[in-house]
Parts: structure tokens; sequence; C-alpha cells
């Protein structure tokens, strides 16, 4: 898996932070010039001492951080999302009979305001389009590190006796719904059900994995202190570049989930304002802009938060490529 982690992770962290991966970009970079200079220096003595620092501290801060967001008094800002408030309808696989589609449910979206046109497959909030996740492409969501997201809501659907094919629909809707740990993708949902899982699940996971990458490659530089070259380029030294680049990802994405979650309870009226941490001041303007820099943009009130990939990433669908056949 760190193998994985390591070629793959990458495109990953850049579909996760997109401009803001020129941070961990830009720092290794540096750090990979510098790293010319030879081993017995000043310079290279003190670069080296300063990414084992990082990767430690890195590793500290994330033990830090994580267990902070599962206590009490600091995890409402993650328990926030659990109640799932933003629903306007009461879940359709709950129903005892299949919806009609006689009297469709009209409604303002919880996330725009526009009217609400569909339905989020896992809560059943009316949405708009604005409102909708719609996916990533197949290419990046549907390769290595996908994993089932709602094992809970996945096991009460199973052991369901009062309505055994409502509970089979929503089983089967629960095991397609999928996030990837590597590409940091998520499938279809609402607005509220894609952030909750990216917040918490898929950028949590990881921030942790990249956390273990960085300190496992620190540890290797100890290991591998002799000069070994690698496609001429030193092991040593691409190990030292591995660890800075996944311990500033490591702190960039901790701090984009915060962020994040943060913008989003203060864009939504139907989000707990007194869940958010104590030390964030909306008065404050440099706070606030460092907030709002690294937080997603999609997370304020009317953005929808189906991101852009380029063309070549993009799956044509067969009514996509036939109005385009026509047009020509």
């Amino acid at each position: 898996m760190t193998v994985l982690q390591v070629t793959c992770q990458p495109f990953g962290i850049l579909n996760a932070l997109r401009e803001r991966f020129m941070i961990p970009f830009g720092i290794t970079a540096l750090l990979r010039v510098v790293l010319f200079a030879p081993k017995d220096t000043f310079v290279y003595c003190t670069l080296d001492w300063m990414t084992v620092t990082l990767a430690t501290g890195t590793a500290m801060f994330s033990m830090f951080y994580f267990i902070m967001l599962e206590t009490d008094k600091f995890g409402k800002l993650r328990t926030a999302f659990d109640s799932r408030p933003w629903r306007n309808r009461e879940n359709m696989y709950l129903c005892t009979a299949l919806p009609s589609e006689v009297n469709p449910f009209k409604s303002s979206c919880p996330f725009s305001t526009k009217t609400a046109k569909g339905t989020c497959p896992i809560c059943s909030t009316c949405t708009s389009r604005d409102g909708y996740h719609h996916g990533d492409p197949k290419a990046l969501h549907d390769t290595m590190g996908i994993a089932m997201i709602e094992y809970g809501m996945a096991r009460k659907a199973s052991e369901r006796e009062d309505n055994p094919l409502m509970g089979r629909l929503q089983l089967d809707t629960l095991i397609n719904y999928r996030g990837n740990y590597l590409f940091g993708t998520i499938s279809p949902s609402c607005k509220g059900c894609y952030y909750k899982t990216w917040c918490w699940n898929v950028a949590y996971r990881m921030a942790w994995q990249s956390a273990i990458v960085s300190l496992n490659s620190m540890l290797c530089t100890f290991i591998f202190g002799t000069d070994i070259t690698i496609f001429y380029a030193d092991l040593k030294n691409i190990l030292l570049c591995v660890s800075a680049f996944f311990s500033v990802s490591t702190l960039c994405m901790q701090l984009k989930i915060i962020a994040t979650a943060c913008v989003f309870i203060l864009e939504h009226p139907f989000m707990d304002n007194a869940s958010l941490p104590g030390w964030l001041d909306v008065n404050n303007t440099l706070l606030m802009a460092i907030v709002n820099y690294f937080a997603d943009p999609a997370a304020k009130f009317g953005v929808a938060p189906t991101k852009e990939y380029w063309d070549w990433l993009k799956e044509t669908s067969p009514r996509a490529a036939a109005r385009a056949a026509k047009a020509k």
C-alpha cells in the first residue's frame, strides 16, 4: 500500500488541494535544488536535520490533531455533520412502500436558492443541480484505493425486517457509494453528504496516509545513509524530498479539512454555529482570509460542489456524444 501511496496519492493531493498544491510542490522542489550540495556541507546537514524534524513534528501534530477531533469539546466540528441537518424530507428508504411518481416532491434546495429537482441517494434530500455532487471521472474514481463508506448505514439496512425490499434497495445504494482514498474522489450525492464524507472520511484518511508515508520515508533515510544511486539520483535525497512533500501535504490537507468544514457551517443556516472552534474569530480579517484560502470554494452557499477536470479524464456519455455529432 505504501508503494501505491507514494506513486498515486500525490495526484489525489493535487485533486484535493488544486492550486494550493503549489505549496508542497514548491517546498519540495526548492529542497531538491539545495540537496545538490555535497553531503558533508553545512547546508546539506541542516536541511537533513530540518526534514527529519518536519516529518517528526508532522507525525506528532497529526496524532494530536486526530485525537482532539475525537473528543467531545473539539469534536463538535465533526459531529455537526453526523445528523445531516440539511435534510428536507424523510428518508425514502424508511417508507413502507415505494415512492410514487404521481406527486413528485417539490421543495427549495437547502444548498442554493434554486428549486430542488433531484434526490440524494444517501440521505434522500431534495436538491438542485448546484446542490448535488455529480461524481468524479471514472478513470480516477474506479481505480485503486476505492472502498465503501457508510458501513453503519449498510449494516442497519441489511438487518431490516419490517421492509426487506426497501432495505435491500438501500443496501445496494450504500454499497455503490464509495470513496477513493488515493485520488480523493467520491460517488454522487448531495452537497451535504459530499462534504461530510470528504472532510471526515476520505480527506481525513488521506491526511493520515500522508503522515505515515512522510514518517516512513524519513526513517528510511537512516537506513540508506550511504551513497545509493537510482536512475542517476541519490536515494537518500529522494527519500528526503518524499518525506518533505508528504509532511507539508499532510499539514495542508489538515488545514483544508478544518477550513472547509468551518466555511460550510458558516455559509449554511441549518448548521449549528456552536460547533465552530473557539479560536475562529469571524471578525479577524487575516484569519478569515487564511480560512477562505484553504477552504474548498464550493463549500460556500450556492456553489456547485462538482469539480472540473481535464477533458481527457472525463468520460463522454452516449447522449453527449450524439449531441456533439449532431452539432457537427
